[in-house]
């Protein structure tokens, strides 16, 4: 009924007030805040509908729907991260944009949280963003939405590696940019379906696409400077479609046929040293940003776990590496010229 919608509409505006004011998650200058709440009370009082512009790039209230953000509120630089904690970790090497204020936060009810300040005079932003290809989709255009002007982002997340030579608790840095590997649905047959997919492969296997060579350049002379050089590792990474079946990790309860997805990986790209399930989405959608060269990206993460070895970091490690790797990235961007 059209009571029950509105009281559904109004849920989710109140919702997001609540978690705007919770726990201090927002901070920002108060006349804004108050301002953006003065506009959520007087939408539920119109019983306006709960975003905008559908089949466009959807907004409630100016902010856009899923990362939760009002033009401006975020740099054009960008480290975007997977983990929450490893955001909060970066966000300490920010300063308030203004004296004595508090450097910008926003968590978003969709998973995303965004910390603004000043890392060296530059503005610059941080955003936990979780993890997988659509996260990364939705991030990127929207924020591209509430960004003026040119763009830098690199992601610095955790990662597998496939060597067997490449020690965990180093930072890869994906210096040649990224393939993606897709489980090919076709190949798997449903349960009434008495095909046995034969004909088609069991994963598809993109061409590389690549990291911007200057901002890329950047980042493996910082990360040398704070990390050292024997701790960086350069070369192709491999964006999964997810941690499990694309991946090649068995699980006896899901036929993925996944037994030589690595082996092949590595095949068609010797050059192969990391895994993960985020790159190639940012790097493809920066080569796609009209104008081109618009959006600017490249990625880094932390060897985490040997695939061949079996070997993976300890959480002291973890956290030094993502600490100092993140503040090499941070370095990097603030010294590029946009």
């Amino acid at each position: 009924s059209s009571s029950r919608t509105q009281r559904l509409l109004q849920s989710k505006v109140l919702s997001r007030k609540r978690s705007n004011r919770a726990a201090a998650m927002v901070q920002g200058p108060d006349a804004k805040r108050q301002r953006t709440e003065e506009k959520e009370e007087e939408h539920l009082k119109r019983g306006a509908s709960v975003y905008s512009d559908t089949n466009g790039m959807p907004r409630a209230e100016g902010r856009v729907l899923h990362v939760g953000l009002a033009d401006g509120e975020i740099a054009n630089r960008i480290v975007i991260v997977g983990h929450v904690q490893r955001a909060e970790l970066l966000a300490a090497f920010l300063e308030p944009e203004e004296e004595g204020g508090k450097v910008f936060c926003l968590a978003s009810d969709r998973g995303y949280a965004t910390y603004t300040g000043l890392f060296r005079g530059q503005r610059l932003s941080v955003v936990s963003i979780g993890m997988g290809l659509v996260m990364v989709d939705f991030f990127l255009r929207e924020a591209r939405q509430v960004v003026k002007g040119p763009m830098a982002v690199v992601r610095f997340g955790t990662c597998g590696v496939l060597p067997s030579t490449v020690e965990v608790g180093t930072i890869s840095v994906a210096a040649e940019g990224s393939v993606l590997v897709q489980r090919n649905y076709a190949a798997f047959p449903l349960k009434d379906d008495h095909k046995n997919g034969s004909g088609h492969e069991g994963y598809l296997i993109s061409a590389p696409c690549p990291s911007d060579a200057e901002l890329t350049q950047g980042i493996v002379k910082m990360m040398n400077e704070e990390v050292g050089a024997s701790n960086v590792v350069q070369g192709m990474n491999a964006t999964a479609d997810s941690f499990y079946g694309s991946q090649g990790r068995r699980d006896p309860c899901f036929p993925d046929a996944n037994e030589d997805v690595i082996a092949e990986v590595t095949r068609r790209h010797p050059s192969m040293v990391s895994m993960e399930m985020e790159t190639y989405m940012l790097l493809h959608l920066a080569q796609c940003a009209r104008p081109a060269g618009s959006v600017r990206a490249s990625a880094a993460a932390v060897n985490v776990a040997n695939r061949q070895t079996g070997d993976v970091v300890g959480a002291a490690r973890l956290q030094a590496m993502e600490r100092d790797g993140g503040k090499a990235i941070m370095r990097a961007l603030a010294a590029m010229s946009l």
